[in-house]
């Protein structure tokens, strides 16, 4: 069996491939997506144990997509990172090292998403 934690990680921009590789190097099973419609069909409840979005290129898109987890399930974790920042409390930064400390946070129970807000 797998104890790996399972990420989705939907994320179409250039550099996509730096942060895959972080996430796996650091331990985590990532199954990435392009689209967030393709994620949609793949995403099934208690499939993965946090869903990350990269929102840079479509912002209020990510934005109505995290919504819509949270809202039809609300123990699906799920972070939305850009480089925009956003007033979501499940935003995080998408450098690098900042996505990495927050996945850390979030899937070892330190940090619910909702204070990562008052961390950033």
């Amino acid at each position: 069996m797998n104890s790996q934690p399972r990420i989705l990680l939907i994320d179409n921009a250039l550099d996509r491939k730096e942060r895959i590789n972080a996430l796996k190097n650091r331990g985590y099973a990532v199954f990435p997506t392009l689209r967030m419609e393709e994620a949609r069909s793949r995403c099934m409840r208690g499939g993965y144990d946090l869903i990350i979005v990269n929102a840079n290129d479509q912002q209020d898109q990510a934005v109505q997509y995290c919504d819509d987890i949270r809202r039809n399930c609300p123990d699906q974790m799920v972070l939305m990172s850009s480089k925009s920042g956003s007033d979501r409390e499940y935003a995080v930064s998408s450098d690098v090292p900042s996505l990495l400390k927050a996945v850390d946070s979030v899937l070892q129970g330190a940090t619910k998403p909702a204070d990562l807000a008052s961390a950033a």
